[in-house]
């Protein structure tokens, strides 16, 4: 094939030619509108409604940019299926900013839409141009390129989370965690109280909304990306910290710490923090950055005490380390300890307060729990948070760490000292990875293992891993490092898209996807109003204040406290009613309520009236409640729907003369003795 029939014609960028690419902009922006008003007007759901006009408008608007931009004709199957995952990734973009413009900012639909489809017009041209047309592409290294695909990549997963940030109903964790932000303390339960008081500003300001109890999640997750760039550049270069970054951004478990607040947000800043003025310590030599690790390892313990692990590591490499011994001689490791421990006092005091139920109870509670084999389920969520290609590219790191260092030692040479730094640093890196690693899989021997233990601890591996996405020569390379980088970019991209598939079904819905019953929280906002509405009917009717009870540890009222709240918020009619006050947990009934059980004693409870809230109508009759209630009402069936799909049915029963400890008669169900 000759020169000319290679050559590909790219779009004029004078007047002339950018008219016939507006004009194709705006009839792809009309027709979007168009049949979105339609589907929306006849009752379709606004996520439905949504994607029909976008690929409506994705129909019209190729065949005609292909005729006017000869590079555009897809000959070439690469360019089809690239075209194909941009359009998918801006589809699910958009889906984030309608949502956000309708629910959070209450613009109108029909303006809401035009404004997304604007930018779903802007997003696909700018996609074309930077990864389908081939002119742009001539002239970049690899290396640039690599650099693109990473900052592209790492925006991208950002951009998804601030769209949706607000959006989808909360995890029922993080509505528990409202409930601590509520109660506000300096020490809980179950964790510390660095969750409670990072989201507190955030609902005094924004009121009880999902962007509210997220937005400090999101602020965490830009300290734990910044410390994780700042490290691999100082271990390796700035190229290689766009590669960690890029993985700080993507990876399965970052990506939700920094969508969901949890105390894994903050608790994973502090790692994060840690684990790079720690190497400044080893490495670097600097005496400051002791100050930097006492704080990070302070704030740490106040925000989830498995942090401890950390601290433990970096104490024995100290110990063991022959060059880091120096520093037991100075003063600054032991102003260090201090700092840290100042900043975990509150913890301390509020166990002393409440006879330390929260050290026992994250300590020789756990180890006294039931036993439980759970070594593969945890192997199994490292892969789950990791992705496959993640955790195969840490054991290609573990067998050839050298030849993954060599490989790309000419580049990194001028940015590190000697090899001996870089080896330095892995070894450092490695030990503070495998040393919390290797407790919590000894404690999964015998223990249940959590899909979120080991997620901090893989911090320290990512300025290596960083190696296996970081373009170079090939040859002599083991073939699994080979593997790894070339594995590494379908990855990211199957991520992201596997990201913003399920971002877009939980908050608008997709076509065809059902959603699984009782699955908390989805649907959440209209049963919580069916809740509050059967709640004020029947304070009504008995003339008394109603406590509901969510009867499970926690789940159900956690729920429903928050979305009470927000329904009332939105209503106006919370004057003097607080449901975050008046929503307990099945404690009441002899069960366990963690929390719920300190902010409502079963014996001050004594005589309310109350709603009982179950997804089991059987637990609604059992001999727990009857012995404790004067009279239990009818069961009531409450439908929760999502986006117009079912999403479950839970049971309601009202109960009046609530007894702390149980009565031998049972209680009276529907005016007649319980038989």
């Amino acid at each position: 094939m000759g020169e000319k029939q290679e050559k590909r014609m790219i779009i004029d960028n004078s007047w002339g030619g950018r008219l016939p690419l507006l004009a194709i902009g705006v009839l792809a922006i009309s027709l979007d509108s168009a049949v979105f008003n339609d589907f929306h007007v006849s009752a379709t759901t606004l996520g439905l409604a949504q994607i029909v006009g976008f690929f409506s408008a994705l129909a019209l608007s190729l065949p005609l940019l292909a005729l006017i931009d000869k590079g555009m004709r897809i000959r070439r199957p690469a360019h089809l299926s690239t075209i194909a995952v941009i359009a998918l990734l801006v589809l699910f973009l958009r889906g984030g900013l309608l949502a956000s413009l309708v629910q959070i900012l209450g613009v109108p639909v029909t303006v809401a839409h035009l404004v997304t489809a604007l930018f779903s017009v802007l997003a696909l041209y700018a996609g074309y141009l930077w990864f389908v047309e081939p002119q742009r592409a001539q002239g970049r290294s690899d290396a640039t390129r690599w650099d693109l695909f990473c900052l592209v990549a790492a925006g991208y997963a950002v951009l998804l989370r601030l769209l949706y940030l607000g959006v989808p109903e909360l995890l029922f964790e993080e509505a528990y965690y409202w409930n601590y932000a509520r109660h506000l303390a300096i020490g809980y339960l179950d964790h510390p109280l660095m969750v409670a008081w990072i989201m507190r500003p955030f609902i005094d300001l924004m009121g009880n909304t999902e962007l509210a109890v997220r937005s400090g999640a999101f602020l965490c997750w830009l300290a734990t990306a910044s410390f994780s760039y700042r490290l691999t550049r100082d271990v390796l270069d700035r190229a290689a910290a766009y590669r960690a970054l890029m993985l700080v951004a993507v990876l399965p478990i970052y990506f939700s710490f920094g969508l969901f607040m949890t105390p894994d947000a903050p608790v994973t800043a502090c790692w994060a923090a840690a684990i790079y003025f720690m190497q400044q310590i080893v490495v670097r030599g600097k005496s400051r950055a002791w100050l930097g690790l006492g704080i990070a390892i302070g704030l740490g313990m106040i925000s989830k005490y498995t942090i401890a692990l950390l601290a433990a590591a970096i104490v024995l490499f100290v110990l063991f380390d022959r060059p880091s011994r120096k520093w037991l001689s100075r003063p600054e490791p032991y102003m260090a300890a201090l700092v840290a421990l100042a900043l975990f006092l509150p913890a301390v005091i509020w166990n002393w307060q409440h006879d330390w139920i929260s050290f026992s109870f994250q300590s020789q509670d756990r180890l006294a729990s039931k036993f439980s084999f759970s070594l593969p389920r945890l192997i199994g969520n490292i892969i789950v948070i990791l992705t496959p290609t993640g955790i195969v590219s840490v054991a290609a790191l573990l067998i050839y760490r050298q030849q993954a260092w060599a490989g790309f030692s000419d580049r990194f040479a001028s940015h590190t000292a000697a090899t001996g730094t870089w080896l330095r640093s892995a070894i450092l890196l490695t030990w503070l990875a495998l040393f919390p690693l290797a407790v919590f899989a000894a404690v999964s021997l015998f223990r249940a293992s959590k899909l979120n233990w080991t997620g901090p601890a893989w911090l320290a591996l990512l300025p290596l891993m960083a190696l296996l996405v970081t373009p170079g020569p090939a040859a002599g390379l083991p073939k699994l490092l080979t593997w790894c980088r070339q594995a590494w970019p379908p990855t990211i991209v199957i991520c992201l898209l596997l990201y913003g598939a399920a971002l877009h079904w939980l908050s608008l819905g997709l076509p065809g996807v059902a959603y699984p019953n009782n699955m908390h929280l989805i649907g959440w906002r209209d049963f919580a109003r069916d809740v509050e509405l059967l709640v004020q009917q029947s304070r009504r009717e008995t003339g008394r204040e109603i406590l509901v009870v969510g009867m499970d540890r926690n789940r159900i009222a956690s729920g429903l406290a928050f979305y009470r709240s927000q329904y009332l918020d939105a209503a106006g009619g919370n004057a003097g009613h607080d449901p975050a006050f008046e929503t307990a947990s099945e404690h009441l009934f002899g069960s366990v309520g963690l929390m719920y059980a300190l902010w409502f004693p079963d014996s001050q409870q004594n005589g309310k009236t109350m709603l009982l809230v179950a997804k089991d109508a059987s637990s609604l009759g059992t001999v727990q409640v009857l012995s404790r209630v004067k009279t239990a009402g009818e069961i009531k069936e409450i439908d929760v729907r999502q986006q117009g799909k079912p999403a479950g049915r839970y049971y309601a029963r009202l109960v009046t003369g609530y007894q702390a400890k149980g009565v031998a008669a049972g209680a009276a169900v529907d005016g007649k003795p319980d038989e």
